[in-house]
């Protein structure tokens, strides 16, 4: 039997969103649902964007980021500004079904609008 020690912090339920700067990848474990609604401007509480306020260059390894990679390439920014410049520039990792569900909705929408402007040569009709 395997213990899973006391002080791991499972991360469930996490979207993690990626931005490459300079080179250095930085991670940010996120609620995916809310990472939708911070880029629409419906959430502004930072705090319930996140699931844990640190920043990564590896989220599932828990590799924090140092200050030194930070400063390389952010500059001085504040570490909230870095979070909220990787929340808002940052790539969204999506499930396979997500991506599958996605690209059938787009072929959906493009052949709605191709059916809608073909027209019968004959009749000058659209066709039904």
């Amino acid at each position: 039997r395997i213990n899973t020690p006391v002080n791991q912090v499972r991360l469930t339920n996490v979207a993690i969103v990626k931005l490459k700067v300079k080179g250095l990848r930085f991670e940010v474990a996120a609620y995916k649902n809310k990472v939708i609604n911070w880029r629409n401007k419906v959430e502004s509480d930072i705090s319930e964007v996140l699931q844990i306020d640190n920043i990564f260059t590896n989220v599932s390894k828990g590799q924090i980021a140092k200050k030194k990679e930070l400063t390389k390439g952010f500059g001085g920014m504040s570490q909230e500004d870095i979070i909220k410049e990787i929340l808002d520039k940052g790539e969204l990792q999506i499930s396979e079904l997500e991506r599958e569900s996605k690209i059938e909705n787009l072929k959906r929408d493009i052949a709605n609008i191709v059916c809608a402007k073909t027209l019968n040569t004959q009749t000058l009709t659209p066709f039904p």
